[in-house]
């Protein structure tokens, strides 16, 4: 098959008619972001009525048991029902270990198939068309990507979706690779048409191509530092990169093409949206920072104004992005500045009526080392600046309401998501004169240190008191001090120092071994057939993929199950 496209010697009209066929297309591709939101409502739409039908077959009274779900179960409805459920559990799985999800990667491969075909369509012979086209195509698609990185609360697409920046952000990357693809191709056709012409050199000196060459330079910084393995080498560094390229990056291709000037400006009134609202949506409040005894952990009490509290009480297990301000970095840092760009999320482990209680781990990073240091300072109360509330949660169901069973597990500082959901799931089952044995909690930790934040001393503590969360420790004292030299996990998820105490704050209550997820997952579905089960996780990659993976048996049987796993990630 001989090759489709050739150098032609286009007339002003033809080249007039091009430049109306790039803008045309151009336009088609950014449009059609609107089609996956527009499905996405069709499919909540459709969920809405299917569950609307269900509920005035089925009386409210019936139980598990009745006869009535029973038939509901064996039904036409009943059977589409469990195989969708299925499905939906096996294209929210990793597509391999450690990658995205399969249903991820089909949506990837869908969109870029999509784009391709606009990229090629009705580019005749015009070689120069189907190469400006790719470029075209690549530049409008900014604005949505841009979009998908806002970490305000008023993100669009967030709203949209019901979803919070941490679920977008895996979209947001899948974004970038495919942009990154098309400006490959749009550069390599752009090339090779500059070596078949002979313009080689005289091209290369021309400021639009040199504007070019560097704005595509920095876009392979971008995708290359993007990569897991670099960011677990350092996030700061490729945190740092992606902020700085990706604001240069707009005025390169404003001055790079005319036509493209477009897409730079809505993606940078995105930008400038998104940075304001994060901007009135932080404050600054004088911090108590304490360290918790035999561990790495440092616990920070912050108080917020009265404005802003009832966010942080009406939804637990939200995060906020904590900065440290100028003047409460320490004096010795060997490069203060960096905290100029470093916002760390951390769970909110608790919400009072004037504060809040942040508990992190302190490891290698600046953020965790500077608090560190200030938590030695025990009168100190500094500054302390923080974005939020943000997080899922806010979209969460209401679990006590909406399903049968409630089971949520933690491993190690996991539980400063975990904890505040499960006390307020009980609150709600209490409320509702529900019985407490129908939310579980497992926490999973390698010593009792790990638990004295949670331990209330003027009042006794719900975890100590509560027959429904079982401790597992899966270290000893002994075994802390063999193992105090330990290194540090690479997911961070446990690290402590030598323990010198007699009695432990918390007992092993579940026993001193790592929890036996199949058993504990087989004990919360076996109550009932037609019972709903939600199943929140929170802590070490592999004990969310072990506990996802015994879900997924009782969800092949056909049973209704939300899950929720938490994780930043990287």
């Amino acid at each position: 098959m001989a090759w489709p496209y050739h150098l032609l010697d286009l007339t002003h009209e033809q080249k007039h008619e091009r430049r109306l066929l790039l803008d045309r297309y151009g336009v088609y591709a950014q449009l059609s972001a609107f089609i996956p939101i527009l499905a996405y409502q069709l499919y909540r739409l459709a969920v809405w009525v299917y569950s609307e039908r269900k509920r005035s077959k089925v009386s409210y009274s019936a139980i598990p048991s009745s006869p009535t779900l029973k038939r509901s179960r064996v039904s036409t409805s009943g059977n589409f029902a469990r195989n969708w459920r299925a499905t939906i559990w096996w294209l929210e799985g990793e597509f391999a270990q450690g990658w995205p999800s399969r249903g991820k990667f089909i949506a990837a491969g869908v969109w870029v198939s999509w784009l391709l075909f606009l990229c090629v369509h009705n580019t005749g012979e015009d070689y120069l068309h189907i190469t400006k086209r790719f470029g075209v195509v690549a530049a409008s698609q900014f604005p949505v990507h841009y979009m998908l990185s806002m970490k305000s609360q008023y993100s669009p697409l967030a709203f949209v979706f019901r979803s919070s920046h941490e679920q977008l952000n895996a979209w947001h990357r899948i974004s970038g690779r495919i942009i990154h693809f098309l400006l490959l191709c749009h550069a390599g056709w752009y090339i090779n048409y500059f070596v078949q012409a002979g313009v080689v050199k005289k091209r290369l000196t021309d400021p639009v191509v040199i504007v070019g060459i560097i704005g595509l330079v920095l876009i392979d910084i971008v995708a290359a530092t993007s990569l897991e393995r670099m960011r677990r080498w350092s996030y700061r560094v490729f945190f740092i990169l992606h902020l700085i390229i990706g604001l240069w990056l707009l005025p390169l291709i404003f001055f790079h093409a005319k036509p493209l000037r477009i897409y730079v400006i809505e993606a940078l009134v995105l930008f400038l949206f998104d940075l304001t609202c994060r901007n009135l949506d932080t404050v600054t409040g004088f911090a108590t920072i304490t360290a918790v005894p035999h561990t790495k952990l440092v616990k920070l009490k912050i108080p917020i104004p009265e404005s802003k509290i009832r966010r942080f009480q009406s939804k637990p297990g939200q995060h906020v992005y904590l900065s440290i301000p100028p003047e409460s970095r320490p004096l010795l840092s060997s490069a203060p500045w960096i905290h100029d760009f470093l916002y760390n999320p951390f769970s909110v482990a608790k919400a009072s009526g004037t504060d809040i209680t942040l508990v992190l781990r302190a490891l290698h990073g600046p953020t965790t080392k500077a608090l560190s240091t200030l938590a030695q300072l025990s009168k100190a109360k500094p500054p302390i600046k923080i974005q939020g509330p943000l997080g899922c949660s806010q979209r969460f169901p209401n679990l006590a309401a909406e399903y049968d069973r409630v089971l949520l597990v933690a491993g190690g500082i996991g539980s400063t998501f975990i904890l505040p959901i499960y006390l307020h799931v009980q609150e709600q089952l209490a409320a509702e004169g529900k019985s407490s044995d129908r939310a579980k909690l497992i926490w999973s930790m390698r010593s009792a240190a790990e638990a004295i934040w949670a331990v209330d001393s003027e009042k006794k503590n719900t975890v100590v008191e509560d027959k429904n969360a079982k401790v597992f420790l899966t270290r000893s004292n002994s075994d802390d001090q063999q193992h105090g030299d330990e290194p540090i996990p690479a997911d961070g998820s446990v690290e402590l120092d030598e323990l010198q105490w007699t009695e432990e704050p918390v007992k092993a209550t579940g026993g001193r071994e790592r929890p036996d997820l199949r058993k504990i997952v087989d004990g919360t579905f076996r109550h009932g057939n037609e019972e709903r089960v939600a199943v929140l996780v929170c802590g070490p990659k592999q004990m969310a993929r072990e506990l996802r993976e015994q879900v997924g048996r009782w969800v092949k049987k056909g049973r209704d199950v939300y899950f929720h796993d938490e994780s930043f990630g990287w």
